[in-house]
């Protein structure tokens, strides 16, 4: 930021607008003066505010990198949280298919009947 610190002398500002609407400034007052004003214009800042306005803005530079070194730490964090997190994912599913892969399917003797069916029976006549 360029803060300039010389003081100008105050001229007069005159401001006119022309028959086509256009409106112009000049340090010197037009020649058909029905049209135009004078402008005012605050004085310049002084030395202690110029001071002071850089000193605040050097604060805030200060702070916006202390921000800025903050939130990368947060997004390292978040990053490693999340990689841990998905490589726990990982693993628990590498568990849970080794543990499948494991599992006895033999479900063991089929069950015998006590006693065996009967033949088949004879048809049933009508009569």
């Amino acid at each position: 930021m360029l803060l300039t610190t010389g003081t100008c002398v105050a001229d007069t500002i005159y401001k006119s607008v022309d028959k086509d609407g256009r409106v112009t400034y000049s340090t010197t007052p037009p020649a058909n003066s029905k049209n135009s004003s004078s402008v005012n214009i605050a004085p310049p800042p002084s030395e202690e505010r110029i001071k002071a306005a850089q000193e605040r803005q050097e604060r805030n530079q200060e702070a916006a990198g202390i921000l800025d070194e903050n939130r990368k730490k947060r997004d390292e964090i978040t990053a490693e949280e999340n990689r841990l997190k998905r490589e726990n994912q990982k693993q628990q599913q590498q568990q849970k298919q080794a543990d499948k892969n494991n599992e006895n399917n033999n479900y063991g003797y089929p069950y015998m009947p006590g006693r065996r069916p009967g033949g088949p029976r004879p048809p049933i006549q009508l009569r």
